[in-house]
């Protein structure tokens, strides 16, 4: 199975998967009320529209006409990227959200007790699903070496559901044994912004460090994953050029293309184009057992 295949059906599996778990938290949701399901049964809804956007780009990027030679790998990052603004833009209302009704309950009294009752072995079937998924697209993205940018952020959004389902059902827990006229009844009302902004703190990290990672790629940052370059090494010394000296070698990655650039001192000894083009495809050969969409380039210097 080629690499593209692989992530094309990860994410298909991923989008049966949030489709279950979007429709369960948005009817918890509506019957509760609670705002830190809100984050949680929503981050899921996006999720799973995400996931067929992913698919889709999956699909087109690798395609290539007249005017994009390269394909259009760029869309890998950019949808990447995308997400993972709207995971933040999705955490930070929804602790905006929630700090409006702490504010009301403190300041006016207002607010209505936390039914906590259907969150529990909603929140248990939830981490199980949200880790299940992030694990299987971790090992499938393994398979490939890691290369599906889409895949790493499918699996950071995934796990940071699951920290959400996990905090949640962990606060709800210890709600349900504080009595609204207790000396802590106050967290019953106030309850979800607490949970919400644990969530939020510990959360924000991922999406930020996807953010990152797509923006590294978007801008031609150099790709220093010590495993693959570890082989690149190998290949090229597999492959060793007559007479020619790689002083150095630079690896750009943009979604699931890889491109290689191979400087070369020939002193002043003759270059043979020949001999040139044969090493390059032998190199090519054995790059492409590990990566399906890889450019090589000799560069004189």
């Amino acid at each position: 199975m080629t690499a593209k295949k692989i992530e094309q059906t990860s994410l298909l599996v991923g989008i049966l998967v949030n489709l279950l778990m979007s429709c369960a938290g948005i009817l918890v949701y509506r019957t509760t009320h609670i705002e830190a399901l809100f984050v949680d049964a929503y981050f899921s809804m996006i999720t799973f529209f995400s996931a067929i956007v992913s698919l889709i780009v999956s699909k087109l990027s690798s395609h290539r006409n007249k005017m994009f030679p390269g394909g259009f790998f760029v869309l890998e990052p950019l949808y990447s990227l995308f997400q993972s603004v709207l995971t933040v833009v999705l955490l930070s209302m929804s602790l905006v959200t929630v700090g409006i009704k702490t504010y009301a309950y403190f300041a006016h009294g207002e607010g209505s007790v936390l039914d906590i009752g259907p969150v529990l072995p909603y929140e248990m079937v939830m981490i199980l699903l949200s880790w299940g998924l992030s694990y299987f697209y971790k090992k499938q993205n393994q398979k490939i070496h890691n290369l599906s940018t889409m895949l790493f952020a499918e699996t950071q959004g995934t796990f940071v559901d699951g920290m959400m389902s996990l905090g949640i059902g962990a606060a709800a827990f210890i709600l349900f044994f504080i009595q609204p006229n207790s000396a802590l009844g106050f967290l019953r009302y106030t309850g979800d912004f607490f949970i919400t902004l644990l969530l939020v703190m510990l959360t924000i990290k991922m999406p930020l460090k996807v953010i990152k990672s797509a923006f590294g790629e978007i801008s031609g940052k150099l790709l220093l994953n010590p495993e693959i370059r570890g082989w690149i090494d190998g290949c090229l010394k597999k492959h060793p050029l007559q007479d020619v000296k790689v002083q150095k070698y630079l690896v750009y990655k943009v979604g699931m293309s890889v491109k290689i650039y191979v400087f070369l001192d020939a002193g002043k000894a003759f270059i043979d184009s020949g001999q040139l083009s044969q090493s390059k495809a032998a190199i090519l050969k054995e790059l492409s057992k590990r990566l399906e969409f890889v450019h090589l380039a000799f560069c004189l210097s």
